[in-house]
């Protein structure tokens, strides 16, 4: 890339003296003439002008580097320049993440804010600063330093240590944030707990819109306003919760999507993040639960889908999309489960039922030895756990729906079905 090539890119920060810029501007004479910039800090190695007044920091914009021990020179030369009666230009590659931490270095040992309300007031003036998750941790050192990081400083030190380990912990997570739709859909297991983490990977991401999906128990992530945060209760104690949540954050997520959003799914539990992100493409693009799954492990080809993964997209499936604590097909499910049947799961009826009204959808199941009723026996001295036992006549969800979909299936039949 050539770099003065690239628009120009400039914004004041502190009293139309403090300027933060990409190298564009830098390279920019009749720009830095027109604004009245006296004074130029390089924080990159591109820049190895000679020119009297600048200054040049060799940082490369890696989480790894080391720009904390730099903090201090740097918050030197913008002062010496302002003590002058000049105008300093700050700058980078983009004017993101590099320069943006040395000015915020300067806001706060002389106006002694924090690192977050630091990097705040920057982004008020020049909204796409973005220091990078390594710099954020290093601004936060600086303070605990008392603004003098050293080789003898403890605190300085001990950063040190810990340094490569926390920052090889956040890119893990990155590169653990799976893409099934790339540009709009994402899910995650490992979500960081660090409020500063989670920011940082949402922006270093692009996403605009989270979708939490954990039990009360558990903490709430904490992220800025800035993103569009939904947050899904799923109790651990009810079996259908699950499954009745899955129009709500389908919706959620259409609905980001159709605006232009990216959205991150984030759930410790790998398999409830699977289920609700094979919901919306099931929902979108009216496929089967296994075509649904077909996408997913094209993202994510190790995960190994389980009965009680198949079972909720089937029931969902079955629901038209839309089940409720009172539905037929819904309510069967639950008895089923609390006959402890494990059904295989499987999407397509074995044995069609008659389309002759509730009556004889009832039949059907009867004769049909539902599993909610009746078990298939397990072979003597098996060492098959339940789990494993298969009935030999599935549950027919399909031809459920079917039914209440002709609109045959009259309230007063519904205990039929629960059978």
């Amino acid at each position: 890339m050539i770099w003065s090539d690239v628009p120009i890119s400039i914004d004041a920060i502190v009293d139309d003296k403090i300027y933060i810029g990409n190298f564009s501007a830098a390279l920019s004479l009749d720009l830095r003439k027109r604004l009245g910039i006296t004074h130029v800090l390089s924080v990159c190695p591109e820049n190895t002008s000679t020119e009297p007044n600048h200054w040049t920091i060799p940082v490369q914009d890696s989480e790894y580097e080391d720009l904390l021990i730099h903090l201090p020179a740097g918050c030197h030369f913008i002062q010496s320049a302002l003590d002058e009666g000049g105008k300093v230009l700050v700058h980078c590659l983009m004017g993101v993440s590099r320069s943006t931490t040395v000015v915020c270095a300067y806001l706060m040992t002389t106006r002694r804010l924090s690192a977050a309300a630091a990097i705040q007031y920057v982004r008020k003036r020049r909204p796409q600063v973005h220091p990078n998750y390594g710099f954020v941790k290093q601004l936060q050192t600086f303070a605990e330093c008392r603004y003098k990081p050293s080789c003898t400083n403890s605190d300085y030190i001990a950063w040190q240590r810990r340094q490569k380990r926390v920052v090889t912990k956040y890119l893990n997570m990155i590169n653990d944030t799976i893409p099934v739709i790339h540009g709009q859909l994402y899910l995650t297991s490992d979500f960081p707990g660090d409020p500063d983490a989670a920011e940082s990977l949402l922006l270093d991401m692009g996403m605009t819109h989270v979708l939490s999906i954990a039990s009360a128990q558990l903490p709430t992530p904490n992220l800025p306003s800035n993103f569009n945060h939904f947050f899904i209760d799923i109790p651990n104690h009810a079996r259908e919760a699950l499954l009745l949540e899955l129009p709500t954050a389908c919706k959620f997520i259409g609905d980001a999507i159709a605006n232009g959003g990216q959205v991150l799914v984030q759930c410790r539990v790998e398999l409830r993040a699977c289920i609700m992100v094979c919901a919306y493409l099931m929902s979108t693009r009216k496929i089967s639960p296994r075509k649904a799954f077909s996408v997913l492990e094209s993202a994510l080809p190790l995960y190994n889908p389980t009965a009680n993964f198949y079972r909720h997209l089937e029931v969902y499936e079955a629901c038209g999309y839309a089940p409720t604590p009172t539905h037929p097909v819904v309510r069967a499910w639950l008895a089923e489960l609390t006959s402890g049947s494990q059904p295989a799961p499987k999407l397509q009826p074995t044995i069609p039922m008659p389309r002759t009204g509730a009556v004889s959808v009832a039949k059907a199941i009867e004769s049909n030895s539902s599993p909610i009723t009746k078990k298939a026996p397990a072979p003597a001295n098996s060492k098959l756990s339940t789990e494993c036992s298969v009935p030999s006549t599935p549950f027919d969800l399909t031809s459920i729906s079917e039914a209440l979909a002709l609109g045959r299936f009259h309230k007063t039949n519904v205990s039929a079905v629960e059978v």
